[in-house]
């Protein structure tokens, strides 16, 4: 054995020394590879979540989200020098999104992950693809998840003040108007009359000198104001004897997290007016982005406690309209020009359309502030739908808002809130309609109409636009149409102040309530009583409700019940 090993050494030294002597590198060493671990890494099924404040499940203008997971090491070493990525594709614009360094997830850890998703008011309407995965430096990181969530548009706010009451303070002595030294209470309704919700909402109340606040607060803040959400707010005032004016100036200030949607109100009271006996409950208005929203109201007493009919009618139809904003649509006109209550008015109506007259929501339709075109689609509509019931069919139309006439044939129009005296042809002929109506083969057509088509109006009306009045010309019904008019001949519809409607939907809605099956003679007579007399104490002016029926009907009509 030793004989080999010298051997070998001999062989080696020789090989070393030729390599030397030829120029030959020496031989080297080798280093042994180190033992590989791997991280396995997964995102844990089920866990990948969005989450966004509104609870909508999706990306709104000017929201804050996250998406979120769970990410596990399963393998046999740990996922060192780790990224969570997030990739974006769709509808971009407004969205902004952040990858994130996490650094080291340990052998059978689970870790976890949040992404930040902004949108910014820029945020449109559409859809994003988002792909969330962690890498690692060899490659070795998970599978991307994908998500698809819709995007929102930035929806725009817009708070004001849309009503106020004055009422008697509870406990004190009034004489039923406003007085030096007497405390009375202010109630107004902050609402919200736009889509998008209001963050950050604060109110101030600003009082001239001689007005002092007793109770309530002088600053309020809402942290939110959602659409059409409304604040009911009271204050307890008093004007004392330094005050010398005869009207009262109360400003409130409103304003939301942009200073941008909100507007300012300015009401005006007057020593000696009329003080109502209670404050009145606010309830909710519900509205989606599908329908129009519906200005909130302090309500009178006609719009509580509607009865409730249990007999239903689902061959009954109603088309109801309310125009009451003229001067937004129309810059000529003044604030005044508008037909006071008039949205409330139809509102209430549909209301009682429902509960009361037992007719299926589905076949009433209620448009407030309506132009013409939208006049015109929806009558026709209505009248198709009714038409396909036969015999079978009833029609209830009602409107409030501004007739008024053409000067030289003296017919009577509707007036859209777009349709101004200078092109009165685009209004809707009230005898037209009538005839419309009156070709559907319908078992009854009613009419309400709270509206004068003398030129004026509720308050100065549209009589400013031609400075004449006109006595309008009456046409002759067909079929089975019965017309409940406001006024006769050359009057003026009127408010009813105090409570908020039509004087002549105010009594409308008053017998309705007390007896919704009344017959017809029955309405007929409560309407020209009430009217009649409550305009003269309440307006000192005349109205009497006028009903037109055709020759047809005219030894029915008055048996007639809803």
């Amino acid at each position: 054995m030793k004989k080999y090993l010298m051997i070998l050494l001999a062989i080696l030294s020789f090989l070393l020394g030729q390599a030397q002597s030829e120029g030959v590198s020496p031989i080297k060493s080798f280093n042994i590879a180190k033992e590989i671990k791997p991280p396995i890494l997964d995102i844990v099924a089920g866990s990948v979540q969005f989450v966004d404040p509104s609870g909508n499940n999706a990306i709104d203008a000017e929201e804050q989200c996250q998406i979120m997971m769970k990410v596990r090491n399963s393998g046999m070493g740990d996922g060192i020098g780790l990224k969570a990525q997030i990739e974006i594709s769709g509808s971009t614009d407004g969205i902004t999104v952040k990858n994130q360094e996490i650094g080291t997830i340990k052998v059978g850890e689970t870790k976890d992950i949040s992404f930040p998703v902004n949108a910014s008011m820029h945020t449109v309407d559409g859809r994003v693809s988002i792909n969330v995965s962690v890498d690692e430096p060899n490659g070795l990181g998970t599978d991307k998840v994908l998500l698809n969530i819709d995007t929102k548009k930035f929806v725009a706010p817009w708070l004001s003040v849309v009503d106020y009451s004055v009422t008697e303070q509870s406990g004190s002595y009034n004489t039923g108007v406003l007085e030096k030294k007497r405390p009375f209470n202010l109630q107004i309704l902050l609402q919200n009359t736009q889509y998008g919700d209001a963050d950050n909402v604060s109110i101030k109340i600003v009082l001239p000198e001689g007005v002092l606040l007793i109770d309530g607060d002088e600053y309020q803040q809402f942290e939110k104001i959602k659409s059409t959400e409304t604040k009911s707010l009271v204050y307890s005032l008093i004007i004392t004897n330094t005050f010398m004016e005869d009207e009262i100036p109360i400003t409130f200030k409103v304003l939301e997290k942009y200073n941008r949607y909100a507007e300012n109100r300015t009401i005006i009271l007057s020593l000696n007016q009329a003080l109502t006996q209670k404050q009145i409950d606010v309830q909710p208005v519900e509205t989606d982005q599908t329908s129009a929203i519906v200005i909130a109201s302090l309500r009178s007493d006609v719009d509580v406690d509607i009865p409730i009919s249990q007999q239903k009618h689902p061959n009954r139809f109603a088309l109801i309209i309310g125009n009451e904003d003229y001067s937004s649509y129309q810059r000529g006109l003044q604030a005044e020009s508008n037909v006071e209550f008039a949205t409330n008015d139809a509102s209430v109506f549909k209301d009682y359309c429902i509960k009361a007259l037992g007719i299926p929501s589905d076949n009433v339709v209620l448009l407030t502030n309506a132009t013409a075109a939208r006049m015109s689609q929806e009558i026709e509509k209505i009248s198709k739908l009714v038409q396909l019931k036969g015999a079978d069919g009833e029609l209830i139309f009602y409107y409030a808002g501004h007739g008024f006439p053409d000067e030289i044939s003296k017919e009577p129009y509707l007036i859209p809130v777009d349709v101004t005296a200078a092109n009165l042809q685009s209004g809707i002929k009230l005898y037209d309609l009538y005839e419309r109506f009156s070709q559907i083969g319908a078992a009854r057509i009613t009419i309400f109409m709270d509206a004068c088509f003398s030129g004026g109006g509720r308050e100065a009306g549209l009589l400013a636009a031609r400075a004449i009045r006109v006595t309008p010309k009456k046409g002759v019904l067909k079929g089975n149409v019965v017309v409940f008019s406001a006024t006769q001949n050359d009057q003026f519809a009127l408010p009813f102040t105090e409570k908020q409607h039509g004087m002549f939907t105010y009594y409308l809605l008053k017998q309705l309530k007390t007896n919704a099956q009344c017959t017809y003679g029955t309405l007929n007579d409560y309407l020209k009583s009430n009217v009649s007399e409550q305009s003269l104490r309440k307006n000192n002016k005349d109205q009497n409700p006028d009903t037109q029926y055709s020759e047809t009907i005219s030894n029915s009509w008055r048996n007639w019940t809803f």
